[in-house]
């Protein structure tokens, strides 16, 4: 099947990257105590934070319904993860599966799972990812571990830390959540929403995210260094 885009859909996706790109300069700002690391962590900025990171993962999921290949798909985002880890590593910060990692493993298990997640009807299995989310959410909170290696799931043992925190447990939920997305909008591809001709303006950071995700953050940062360093 041909890849198919929808404006409105990339429209989103530029939004959540402009508001990125907002939050990490603020948190370079607090690295170079610029602005405290309370206001940093504020009740606002953190609802921002859940805002973006919960649209990319819905969005990485309604495209898997698009995609021709969400293994090669899944394979670069996991190649630019590791980028982004080993990067954060040499500025001196931990991030131990970041948002790309979840979503790069979610489009390798979307490839071999989605055959059978699409027999399934779209409500069942909103709800089901849905109800799984919370579940599994409240499963690894409360769950001790002593072992070191089980954090990609979600169970951290004493001393975790990542300045990105994703987890397959319950992330993994809300990208299937995105799969259901992805084809409502096929199966409503005429809807006038969905066939909206957008500015590239509004259009065009979301149909090239994961280059500009990669590049930002270093660029904010040595911008940064240079002026409050």
């Amino acid at each position: 099947m041909k890849a198919k885009r929808f404006d409105i859909l990339d429209a989103w996706r530029t939004l959540a990257i402009v508001l990125m790109t907002a939050y990490h300069f603020l948190y370079d700002l607090a690295l170079f105590g610029v602005i405290t690391w309370e206001r940093m962590f504020s009740t606002p900025l953190n609802i921002l934070e859940r805002f973006i990171c919960c649209s990319f993962i819905l969005l990485a999921g309604a495209s898997a319904r698009f995609s021709r290949s969400n293994l090669r798909r899944g394979l670069i985002v996991l190649a630019a993860a590791v980028v982004v880890e080993l990067g954060a590593a040499v500025a001196g910060q931990t991030i131990r599966f970041g948002v790309l990692m979840l979503l790069g493993w979610s489009m390798v298990l979307y490839h071999f799972t989605g055959k059978l997640l699409r027999k399934l009807p779209g409500p069942a299995l909103a709800a089901s990812a849905l109800i799984l989310f919370f579940l599994t959410d409240w499963w690894t909170g409360v769950t001790p571990v002593s072992v070191p290696w089980l954090y990609p799931l979600g169970f951290t043992a004493p001393g975790f830390s990542s300045a990105d925190y994703f987890p397959l447990l319950p992330w993994h939920f809300l990208f299937l959540l995105g799969t259901v997305l992805g084809g409502w909008c096929l199966d409503h591809r005429e809807h006038r929403l969905l066939q909206a001709k957008l500015p590239a303006a509004l259009t065009w950071c979301g149909r090239h995210s994961l280059i500009i995700y990669v590049l930002h953050q270093p660029v904010l940062y040595g911008v940064s260094y240079l002026i409050w360093g």
